[in-house]
């Protein structure tokens, strides 16, 4: 389902073919998959998960996908992405059905399927075994250090599974930004994948006559090579996240990033 609200066949945005490249180059490295990922916000990274996701839990039997995320309303919001891929599979390769309801969707002849669950709940997800896990908004977990002692030790290390945390940035020293940092400086089996904000071509707005670049926003244009449609679209957002006579560029930063040490 697209920003404008069609069901349109999924095609790969710039962010989404990128992450999809990094992944596969760590699967075909290492047999498996261990990746954390950093974004801005609304671009496509959870839409891709899903679907890479959905697809492998309906070609394979006996495997089964779990989806956390930091609130009730955003573990609606994904596994409807995993029943609207199931819905509109092709009726040859679509596969018989099992269980279907808001927290799981089964598929009883391959013995495969998907689950979701929401961070408020320390235990969830604890005793299942799964062989693929999408973290979302991990930043944003209010008990990230107990589930990463419960479901993340859910994942066999075995080939061929996968663990994908993703967020957009929620301030330093949390558990996600320390699983960042040691992605980042190779002391862990995950890789770090950020993409920047301005990826997206939708990012733009009109530029009015008599459009002047101000010296910061000159400096970006040189060092990230934007485009004045992209800088309006920044100054309209910092102005959205202006409140209470406070600047909304360090929020800017944190929620459009351009660099990962930026947000």
């Amino acid at each position: 389902r697209t920003k404008k609200g069609k069901i349109l066949q999924f095609t790969l945005n710039k962010a989404q073919r990128y992450i999809h490249e990094r992944l596969e180059e760590q699967r075909k490295r290492t047999g498996k998959i261990r990746a954390i990922i950093l974004k801005g916000r609304q671009q496509g990274a959870s839409t891709y998960i899903e679907g890479r996701f959905y697809w492998k839990v309906s070609h394979r039997k006996g495997v089964r996908a779990f989806i956390l995320t930091h609130e009730a309303d955003a573990t609606a919001n994904l596994f409807e992405m995993a029943e609207r891929y199931h819905e509109n599979c092709p009726v040859l390769i679509k596969p018989a059905t099992g269980a279907s309801n808001a927290k799981e969707l089964s598929f009883n002849k391959l013995d495969s399927g998907y689950k979701v669950g929401t961070a408020g709940n320390k235990g969830v997800g604890r005793s299942n075994t799964i062989q693929y896990f999408h973290g979302s908004e991990v930043a944003f977990w209010p008990h990230a250090s107990e589930h990463a002692k419960g479901i993340l030790q859910a994942i066999p290390d075995e080939p061929e599974t996968e663990i994908l945390l993703e967020s957009t940035a929620n301030g330093i020293g949390n558990y996600y930004h320390q699983q960042w940092q040691q992605a980042e400086d190779g002391e862990s089996e995950f890789i770090a994948i950020f993409v920047p904000w301005f990826w997206q071509d939708e990012y733009r707005k009109p530029v009015p006559d008599g459009f002047t670049a101000t010296e910061e926003e000159n400096k970006l244009k040189d060092i990230y090579e934007l485009d004045n449609g992209q800088l309006m679209f920044r100054r309209f957002k910092i102005a959205e996240l202006s409140a209470d006579g406070v600047d909304g560029s360090n929020s800017f930063k944190q929620e459009y990033p351009m660099t990962a040490t930026e947000a």
